[in-house]
C-alpha cells in the first residue's frame, strides 16, 4: 500500500499529506531563497536521498534528528528528509545560545544533526559533550573532518529513499518551548497531530491555491508551519534569512506577494518605513500575525494602509498556532471591543476559561470572568519529553493549561490579559501588564513599551515601564507619568520608567520580559542572600 492509498483509507499522516503535495505539484516552484529555487518534486526526491543516507549511517525510524541552521533552502531539504525517514524532527532557532543548543540536543537524545555551514564550529564544540550525537551533516558540498556534506550524500544516494511505513501515532516533532520560565521543554507531536494541524492552518489562515508566500521569520517556528501548510495548496514561498522592513516591501511589490506572516513588531517597522508610501501593496491578500499582543492604534493604522487583510492567531508550542483566530471579517475599525481579542476558537479547537488557583479544576468559568485559558484540540501535544510531572501539570482532562490569563465574552471571543508569570501583584492587587502597555502605547511619543514588575519593599512588586520613544522625541518620565495619570488606576501606574533604544526579544519574536526583569530580581536575590 503506498502513501496515497493509506491517506485515503486510514488516518492521515504528515508523510502522506506532504508526499501527495509534492507529487501533485511536481515541477512547480516550492521555495526560493536568494534567487535559487527548488521544485516540489526535486525537494521530495532530494529529501528521500538524504533520509536514505542517514538510514545507511545507522539512523533509524523514530530517532531524533536536529535541524540547526538559519533560514535557507537546505532547511526545506532537511525538514522533508525527517518526514521521509520517519525521523522525529528537532528544529532549533538560529538565535539560541550554545547552552540552549546543548540542552535541546541532549534532552531530545538526537542521534543526528543537520547544520548550516555557519554552525559547524558550534556543533564541533558540542559533539564531544553530547553522548547521543553520532552523525553531523553539514549543508553544502564540503564538511569538516568527522562530518558529512549533504550534497555529497544526496548525490551518492540519488533516486533512493528509506523503506519505512509511518503510522499516525509515530512522533514527528519535538517542538521546544520558548523557555521563558525555565529550560525549554520538548513538546512531542505525532504525524497525525501535525497533519491535522496543517489542515487547520489552511482552513483558518486563508491559505489559497497558488499563494505567493513571503516568510521572513525562523522556519523552526510559525513560518515553518506556514510553509508546510502552503505546500498542501501548491504555494510558492519566498524565504529570507531574517526580517528587514525595506526587504519586505521590495519583495511584496516585485513578486506580488499574496500571503505573509509577521509578529507585531515587524508590522510596526513596516508602518514606520519611508518606502511604504511609494510601495504598491495591493497584491497582499492575507497578513497573519501573532506571538505577542498588538497595539490597537497601530493595528488600526495598518488596516488603513493594507486594508482588511489581517488574521490574528493564538496558540503555543503545545497547540501549534491555531487555537483561536480573529479573521479578516473582524478586522475593521468598527469592530469595537472584538478588535482587542485574539478571536474565537478555531473549527477543531475547544477553549475554556478555568480557575487560576486550582490547577485540577478545568472550569468553565462564566463569560467575562478572568482565569487561565485552556485549549483542547486533535493537534495538541502528547506530552513533554521525559517530563511526566510537567506533562501532568499541563495536560488536565484532555485540556492544555496554557499559563495565559484571559477571559471569554458571551460570543466566544477570547481576550488575553497576561501570561500568568508576567502578572504583577502589587500591594495585593493584580496588574495585567498588557493592560498598562495598551494605554501607554497611545502616547504619541511612545513607539513601543514593555511593563514588568520590579521588587518593592512595601508592595512586593512595583510597576515598571520600559519605553522605546518615537524618533528623536525628548519625552521624559514625568511626561509618561502624567499621561498615565489620565488613563490608569493608581495601583496600575508605572512607579518608574526606563528609556531604551529597543526592547529585547526572544528567538521566537516575543518581547523578552525575563531578560528585562533579570537585573532587578538578581539584585533582589543578592540582597536577600
Amino acid at each position: 500500500m503506498d502513501a496515497n492509498d493509506q491517506f485515503v483509507s486510514e488516518v492521515p499522516t504528515l508523510n502522506a499529506l506532504l508526499e501527495r503535495a509534492c507529487r501533485k505539484y511536481g515541477d512547480d516552484p516550492l521555495a526560493t531563497f536568494d534567487d535559487e529555487s527548488i521544485s516540489y518534486r526535486e525537494a521530495w526526491d532530494r529529501a528521500g536521498a538524504l533520509a536514505n543516507a542517514l538510514a545507511e549511517r545507522g539512523i533509524e525510524k523514530g530517532d531524533r534528528v536536529g535541524l540547526m541552521m538559519s533560514n535557507q533552502l537546505g532547511y526545506v531539504l532537511a525538514d522533508l528528509a525527517c518526514v521521509r525517514g520517519g525521523y522525529a524532527k528537532v528544529a532549533m532557532n538560529d538565535m539560541l545560545t550554545e547552552d540552549e543548543y546543548e540542552h535541546i540536543i541532549s534532552d531530545s537524545g538526537a542521534r543526528a544533526v543537520v547544520v548550516g555551514e555557519e554552525f559547524t564550529e558550534t556543533i564541533g564544540g558540542l559533539a564531544e559533550e553530547i553522548p547521543s550525537l553520532e552523525e553531523v551533516v553539514v549543508l553544502g558540498q564540503e564538511a569538516p573532518d568527522g562530518m558529512a556534506a549533504s550534497e555529497r550524500l544526496v548525490e551518492a544516494h540519488a533516486g533512493t529513499a528509506p523503506d519505512v511505513e509511518v503510522d499516525p501515532d509515530d512522533i514527528a516533532l519535538f517542538q521546544y518551548t520558548g523557555g521563558t520560565t525555565g529550560k525549554p521543554k520538548g513538546a512531542k507531536h505525532t504525524h497525525y497531530s501535525l497533519a491535522t494541524d496543517l489542515l487547520a492552518h489552511v482552513i483558518e489562515l486563508d491559505i489559497n491555491p497558488d499563494e505567493r508566500m513571503l516568510l521572513m521569520t525562523p522556519l523552526p517556528h510559525s513560518a515553518g508551519y506556514a510553509l508546510s501548510a502552503g505546500m498542501i495548496r501548491g504555494a510558492h514561498a519566498t524565504i529570507t534569512q531574517g526580517f528587514d522592513a525595506e526587504d519586505f516591501l521590495r519583495h511584496l511589490e516585485e513578486e506580488e506577494i499574496t500571503w505573509s506572516w509577521m509578529v507585531p513588531t515587524m508590522i510596526y517597522r513596516v508602518l514606520d518605513h519611508d518606502r511604504l508610501e511609494s510601495t504598491d501593496v495591493s497584491s497582499l491578500e492575507t497578513l497573519v500575525y501573532g506571538a505577542a499582543p498588538i497595539a490597537r492604534e497601530r493595528l488600526e493604522e495598518a488596516l488603513d494602509v493594507f486594508g482588511q487583510v489581517f488574521v490574528q492567531l493564538y496558540g503555543q508550542s503545545e497547540v501549534p498556532n491555531v487555537g483561536t483566530t480573529l479573521p479578516k471579517t473582524d478586522h475593521t475599525v468598527d469592530a469595537g471591543q472584538k478588535l482587542d481579542s485574539c478571536g474565537q476558537p478555531t473549527v477543531m479547537v475547544d477553549v475554556q476559561i478555568a480557575p487560576i488557583d486550582d490547577k485540577a479544576d478545568t472550569g468553565p468559568l462564566p463569560p467575562g470572568e478572568e482565569g487561565e485559558i485552556l485549549l483542547r484540540a486533535p493537534y495538541r501535544m502528547v506530552g513533554y519529553h521525559e517530563l511526566p510531572e510537567k506533562t501532568e501539570e499541563t495536560l488536565v482532562d484532555g485540556w492544555v493549561r496554557t499559563g495565559d490569563v484571559g477571559k471569554m465574552d458571551e460570543d466566544g471571543y477570547v481576550y488575553i490579559l497576561d501570561r500568568d508569570s508576567d502578572m504583577i501583584v502589587t500591594g495585593g492587587m493584580n496588574v495585567y501588564t498588557t493592560n498598562v502597555e495598551d494605554e501607554l502605547i497611545k502616547h504619541p511619543d511612545v513607539n513601543d513599551v514593555a511593563v514588568i514588575g520590579v521588587p518593592h519593599d512595601d508592595w512586593g512588586e512595583a510597576v515598571h515601564a520600559v519605553v522605546v520613544t518615537e524618533g528623536d522625541s525628548d519625552v521624559t518620565e514625568s511626561d509618561v507619568n502624567s499621561f498615565a495619570d489620565e488613563r490608569l488606576a493608581d495601583y496600575k501606574k508605572p512607579k518608574s520608567v526606563e528609556f531604551v533604544d529597543e526592547l529585547p526579544t526572544t528567538p521566537y519574536g516575543k518581547v523578552d520580559k525575563k531578560a528585562l526583569r533579570e537585573p532587578y530580581w538578581e539584585e533582589e536575590t543578592r540582597q536577600i542572600a
